[in-house]
């Protein structure tokens, strides 16, 4: 089963994603910088997706594009998929650019995420995966060039 690590604080979307991810994938809930780096390093997991605009980010100066390079360095093989709010659309070629293999928007269409995430992986290790029914919010993208 494909592993998947989300760090978000948002309780709400958190919960949104799990849920609609539970089923289909493997999700472990890393509850901050330093757990998701952890269960980076021991679980190994195909996608990793984050909040773009974790609070600590803001409090230590850096950004969300400061975290996907650190990440994408130690863990190339790993697709990194960030979560953003509308207004960061027109960011979105940069973040992609500079290592994000995806990005999801606010608020997150449940049908979406399970088929764009689906996409990121490699075919030989897909399964039959059945959309959740029950979608709220707007459009998820995926970079698959």
């Amino acid at each position: 089963m494909t592993k998947v690590v989300l760090l978000n604080e948002e309780l709400g979307s958190q919960m949104q994603i799990y849920l609609a991810l539970c089923e289909d994938f493997s999700v472990e809930i890393a509850e901050s910088l330093e757990a998701a780096m952890y269960l980076l390093r021991k679980l190994r997991p195909e996608i990793f997706l984050f909040d773009y605009h974790l609070e600590r980010f803001i409090a230590n100066g850096k950004s969300g594009i400061d975290f996907i390079r650190k990440i994408k360095r130690k863990y190339s093989h790993l697709k990194v998929v960030t979560i953003l709010n509308e207004q960061d659309r027109p960011y979105e070629s940069e973040i992609q650019r500079d290592g994000a293999d995806g990005v999801i928007y606010k608020p997150i269409r449940n049908r979406l995420l399970i088929a764009n995430i689906k996409k990121l992986i490699p075919t030989n290790q897909q399964t039959a995966l059945i959309p959740n029914a029950s979608s709220t919010g707007n459009m998820v993208k995926a970079n698959l060039a």
